[in-house]
């Protein structure tokens, strides 16, 4: 393992050799090369754009058909991740998308399934970042969020799991609903695995994220009110929600 201080939460066990490692000396960890490729940034190299970009985390906890996802087009890699315990778990990465792409990428999900309940996995979200894309802002837009709407957006920051709080301030590390670390991104954590019976959150959950992201760049920071921001956030989360369960009730009727 590399000498930067890390907590235990920051490293991973691998169960191939029982020694730990860390996302910065992955390469160098003795069972680097067995792993089927390495993991790629989709945004190393990629200009910081204005236009709303995301992409998704999706993590599979048990056995499933890797083929399908690993040759699919959006996906940019994979590797193991050590939150997940079940034989034949891995989590893909995909590329940064536009919305042009978001049918594409539920009907992907839409053919996920595995062999458990998928209750440890998640499935992260990031967004592109821009100056107006502030965690505090979207930390009061989730805020805003009951308890019905978090559920149709497949969001889980309001129930008990360790992997995502959402704390005013905390925007930092592995268990925060809103992590601020990356580079191009900002990434939510907030969100529960992406398969076949969570796929059709998958439209609301990006649509919410697209009318939230376009709401925050008319408006340079500071000059949004909390009370603003919730307010655009429950219209912008109810609109999604209905717009996504009328199309998906005409899918049902062709």
């Amino acid at each position: 393992m590399c000498d930067d201080r890390l907590c235990s939460d920051c490293q991973e066990y691998c169960e191939q050799c029982d020694e730990r490692y860390c996302p910065y000396c992955y390469e160098r960890h003795a069972c680097a090369n067995t792993q089927d490729p390495c993991y790629r940034d989709p945004y190393e190299g990629r200009p910081v754009r204005e236009p709303f970009t995301f992409g998704l985390e999706i993590e599979v906890d048990g056995n499933h058909d890797t083929d399908m996802l690993r040759n699919h087009r959006l996906i940019a890699g994979w590797c193991p991740d050590g939150s997940l315990h079940h034989d034949g778990s891995l989590e893909y990465q995909s590329e940064p998308m536009t919305m042009s792409q978001l049918t594409e990428i539920r009907r992907l999900v839409e053919r996920i399934a595995t062999d458990t309940d998928n209750t440890l996995s998640g499935g992260h979200m990031h967004i592109s970042r821009t100056g107006r894309q502030t965690p505090a802002r979207w930390y009061w837009a989730l805020e805003a969020l009951d308890g019905t709407q978090c559920e149709a957006l497949n969001m889980r920051h309001m129930t008990d799991t360790r992997w995502c709080e959402l704390i005013h301030g905390d925007y930092c590390g592995k268990d925060t609903a809103i992590n601020d670390t990356h580079r191009h991104t900002i990434e939510f954590r907030t969100f529960g695995p992406w398969h076949h019976d969570t796929a059709g959150r998958l439209d609301a959950a990006v649509h919410y994220m697209h009318a939230m992201w376009r709401f925050f760049q008319k408006f340079p920071v500071p000059k949004l009110k909390t009370r603003d921001i919730q307010a655009m956030s429950r219209v912008a989360a109810t609109q999604a929600i209905n717009d996504t369960n009328a199309t998906t009730a005409g899918r049902e009727r062709i």
